[in-house]
């Protein structure tokens, strides 16, 4: 199914959080933040920053158009990444763990 378009940066965050199996105090160490500013954006108290969009482009290179604006992202370039964070989301979907992959783009069957 494919996301919604009022669906905030924040609520899409979030999706991709959960996806990798990440608590709010692991992803705000690995965006270098801290836990209540992740908090607030995933509860849209807050708007991402620029400086966190920056490290969201540094950590899942391919998964940023979707969180920024929900554009779509192939398995296969998850496959091929080169990020950490992308590499562990493509096997947790592998194995089964991810049940709600919205930013995968189901056009190209996966």
């Amino acid at each position: 199914m494919s996301e919604a378009p009022t669906d905030s940066a924040g609520k899409r965050l979030r999706k991709v959080r959960e996806a990798v199996g990440l608590t709010q105090a692991d992803f705000a160490t690995k965006l270098n933040i801290k836990v209540h500013q992740v908090k607030n954006i995933e509860y849209g108290t807050s708007r991402i920053p620029e400086e966190v969009f920056a490290e969201i482009g540094r950590l899942m290179p391919e998964l940023l158009p979707w969180v920024v604006y929900g554009g779509k992202v192939s398995l296969e370039q998850l496959e091929q990444s080169k990020s950490d964070f992308c590499k562990l989301l493509v096997v947790r979907i592998d194995i089964g763990l991810v049940a709600d992959a919205p930013f995968l783009d189901i056009r190209d069957g996966n």
